[in-house]
């Protein structure tokens, strides 16, 4: 285990924890922490041997509560997604992490906290959480492209009553409205989780690689010329794979298929 200032780094086989190391501070989110998480992500994307990212809060009490408000400067909301800002590079980065990421989500989650979670591409959470979305609350607006992922996520009519409203929801609620996958007690928060990573460490990486990329275009609307080429060429290259066809062969075998990633 490798310790950081702000993030610590856990590998253990295909499955790698990445968690915000902040907890006397509600794991609020530094430019630092964050482009660190890029950083790793990246290096875990070059090295290619981590099939799926697991990414949670130190302690019990928060997921992250936000972005730290002493790093916001002017006009931070709208330059926070755009270039190399720190917050922005790291939801890119997890956006574009070519194997599934899951937010273990072991304590309340607001703003910039709550968008890395929804940028992730599974949510578990305990059952005794808050989420919240305080821009309203602030007298500030949320940025195009982080509402968009709420909306593409819960749709219009829960991502209006989460900004809108900007009162907190629950753990159940959250569940409700589409916001998480799974809701479990703290007990079981673990257990399922690595559970879920594994089984999904366990998957085809080039299936797994390609699936996340056709869903990531999709949820662009309308895919661009580019991106169909792009996926057309990662389905061809899934089609003509060993794991394809170790998986058919498995199969027809009643075993558990052993891919490797090509």
């Amino acid at each position: 285990m490798t310790e950081l200032k702000e993030l610590i780094v856990e590998e253990n086989g295909a499955v790698c924890t990445l968690t915000f190391n902040r907890p006397e501070k509600r794991n609020l989110l530094t430019p630092g922490m964050l482009l660190e998480l890029s950083t790793q992500l990246e290096r875990l994307r070059d090295e290619n041997k981590v099939r799926c990212v697991v990414i949670r809060g130190s302690g019990e009490k928060a997921f992250s509560s936000g972005y730290d408000i002493n790093a916001i400067g002017e006009n931070d909301m709208i330059k926070h997604h755009e270039g190399d800002h720190p917050l922005g590079k790291a939801l890119r980065t997890i956006e574009s992490f070519p194997y599934p990421v899951i937010a273990m989500m072991n304590g309340h989650a607001f703003g910039a906290g709550l968008e890395v979670a929804v940028t992730c591409d599974l949510r578990i959470t305990v059952d005794d959480c808050l989420f919240g979305m305080p821009p309203a609350k602030l007298g500030v607006v949320y940025s195009y492209s982080g509402m968009k992922k709420f909306l593409n996520l819960i749709g219009p009519g829960y991502t209006k009553e989460l900004f809108l409203i900007g009162r907190p929801i629950s753990s159940e609620r959250a569940r409700e409205t589409g916001l998480v996958n799974f809701m479990v007690s703290r007990e079981e928060l673990e257990k399922l989780t690595y559970g879920i990573a594994d089984e999904i460490a366990e998957n085809a990486p080039l299936s797994l690689k390609t699936l996340k990329e056709i869903t990531n275009a999709l949820e662009k609307r309308p895919i661009s010329t580019e991106d169909d080429k792009s996926i057309r060429q990662m389905t061809l290259e899934v089609q003509n794979s060993q794991d394809y066809k170790e998986g058919q062969k498995a199969f027809s075998e009643k075993r558990k298929p052993e891919f490797k990633g090509e």
